[in-house]
């Protein structure tokens, strides 16, 4: 019988197949992972430019990279930049919808066979091991 492999082999496993997976769903929208991520935080309205940096900071490898992010999304009529107040335009809105229902086909998929309680106490647990870590 094979080993049973540690659960940080299966936590940098599902993150790199999630991260390859919303790529690839978000690629034929011209976006990144990124790029959905600061329309998501842009959802539900305006806000400062500072804050979506801040909050999405902890999943980019470098934030060097946020100018050139916003750059794009703001040059190609996404987000509008007024004074430091990011918000999505209408067609920002309409590619919010269009990657919301990819990457929601996609979340729906990994969860195939999980119940909710099942996908509930696994974040728990998750959660539990990394205040654990923590302390």
């Amino acid at each position: 019988m094979a080993a049973q492999r540690p659960i940080g082999y299966w936590l940098k496993e599902l993150d790199r197949l999630i991260n390859a997976r919303f790529e690839d769903d978000l690629a034929a929208a011209g976006l990144t992972r990124r790029h959905w991520q600061m329309l998501n935080s842009l959802a539900e309205g305006p806000r400062p430019a500072a804050d979506v940096r801040d909050g999405l900071a902890p999943f980019w490898n470098d934030l060097s990279e946020w100018d050139i992010q916003l750059a794009y999304l703001v040059d190609r009529g996404d987000i509008t930049d007024d004074s430091g107040t990011l918000a999505l335009t209408a067609a920002g809105r309409t590619t919010h919808q269009e990657a919301f229902a990819l990457i929601g086909k996609r979340r729906r998929a990994m969860l195939d066979g999980i119940t909710d309680e099942q996908y509930g106490e696994t974040v728990r647990l998750l959660e539990r091991m990394a205040e654990n870590m923590a302390a």
